[in-house]
């Protein structure tokens, strides 16, 4: 631990309580009756992997009395009309608080349900995006928010212990992204049974993500002697778990570990912040929804990787020394661009396919001018560099 960080005061808040291990879903029944007796379950639509898991929920659920209604129309990448609708729901059904259950679309989506729903049901996007901006300030929730209890299903989006939920504008293709304290859950119920049937696909692209928060959060300024210490300890996990989990998916203990890592990672980024990657690869994804957040965040990497290094010599050593490589420059960057291979997410613009008039829009968004002005013509070198 840095005596540097011990001699600088630090904030670091995560209000949601966080029920992690196998098993932990059968704790719905004794949570969820404390919250009220009408809920929103907000899922993917009802079939493939995890139909299961809502069958279970809903058992769970009818034995102590409670109703529920769903909106099981979250998509990857979910939108504005999407979270319109499910406030409709909610509204329509006078649920008392909301269950997500999924991976990072589905988490984010209940969130802002649970966050802006309102009498009326209306939303006023642009006050939304206004008021709720700052990432770090802790304050009050709207009167009419509802709790909100999320159901982690992947292992990389940390949604589930962050104030943070993104939605896709699909007017003006882009991302937005909602910052406020009464956008952690109340309750996290992190189960890695629930992961056991993740794609490879997806499992290796939520698992960079994970790794990316992680890593991210270290080089800002906000770390602190925890920050840095779970860093720390998420990106070795990852590293030496997510390749082994691609081979081994139905292995509980490496999805435990898995799981344990993204939300040492979540917690790190709700109070680290993000670096460059995160803003690129909303740029990118909100112009092409069809492609996965970690797998935008894969074509950014190698490019930034190349930029950070020299600005960030002693993070990147500190990471050296504790994952035991070589104390070598550029070491810890070859880790990565080796994880990104043998997770095949070095293929991400590939298989993107990105159209000429895709990457044409992209490294023309205005974003590019603002994320560092004094640095811009790097910013864009870095964009260009990502979409080859």
């Amino acid at each position: 631990m840095s005596s540097s960080l011990l001699n600088n005061p630090f904030t670091f808040f995560v209000p949601t309580q966080i029920r992690f291990g196998a098993g932990k879903l059968n704790e719905l029944k004794t949570i969820a009756p404390a919250l009220g007796n009408r809920v929103l379950l907000v899922t993917r639509p009802r079939k493939g992997s995890l139909k299961a898991t809502y069958e279970v929920v809903e058992k769970l659920l009818e034995k102590v009395g409670l109703s529920y209604t769903y909106f099981d129309e979250v998509i990857p990448n979910p939108t504005l009309e999407g979270v319109e609708k499910g406030i409709e729901l909610a509204v329509e059904n006078q649920v008392d608080f909301v269950i997500g259950i999924g991976g990072g679309s589905v988490l984010d989506t209940a969130k802002l349900i649970a966050f802006l729903t309102t009498p009326s049901g209306a939303i006023d996007w642009e006050a939304a995006l206004s008021k709720y901006s700052n990432p770090f300030a802790v304050g009050p929730s709207p009167d009419s928010a509802l709790p909100f209890i999320a159901v982690s299903t992947t292992s990389g989006t940390g949604s589930h212990c962050t104030q943070a939920a993104v939605v896709s504008d699909t007017v003006k293709q882009e991302k937005i992204t909602l910052f406020h304290s009464g956008l952690f859950p109340s309750i996290a119920i992190v189960d890695p049974e629930l992961m056991c049937s993740v794609p490879p696909t997806v499992t290796a692209a939520t698992g960079f993500d994970a790794f990316t928060h992680a890593f991210e959060s270290f080089l800002g300024g906000r770390t602190s002697p925890l920050t840095e210490a779970m860093s720390l300890e998420a990106i070795r996990l990852i590293f030496e778990n997510l390749p082994a989990v691609l081979k081994d998916p139905h292995n509980t203990s490496l999805r435990t570990r898995l799981a344990w890592a993204d939300t040492l990672a979540g917690m790190c980024l709700a109070n680290g912040g993000a670096d460059l990657p995160h803003p690129l690869g909303e740029i990118i994804g909100g112009i092409c929804p069809r492609i996965a957040h970690g797998e935008t965040l894969a074509m950014v990497y190698p490019d930034f990787l190349k930029y950070k290094e020299p600005l960030s010599r002693d993070s990147f050593k500190k990471i050296t020394n504790y994952l035991g490589l070589p104390d070598q420059e550029g070491v810890f960057s070859q880790k990565v661009l080796a994880l990104l291979a043998v997770t095949e997410l070095d293929q991400s613009c590939k298989r993107a396919a990105l159209s000429e008039e895709e990457k044409n829009q992209i490294l023309s968004h205005p974003l590019l001018d603002q994320l560092n002005p004094t640095n811009k013509s790097r910013i864009h070198q870095m964009m260009k560099a990502s979409l080859e």
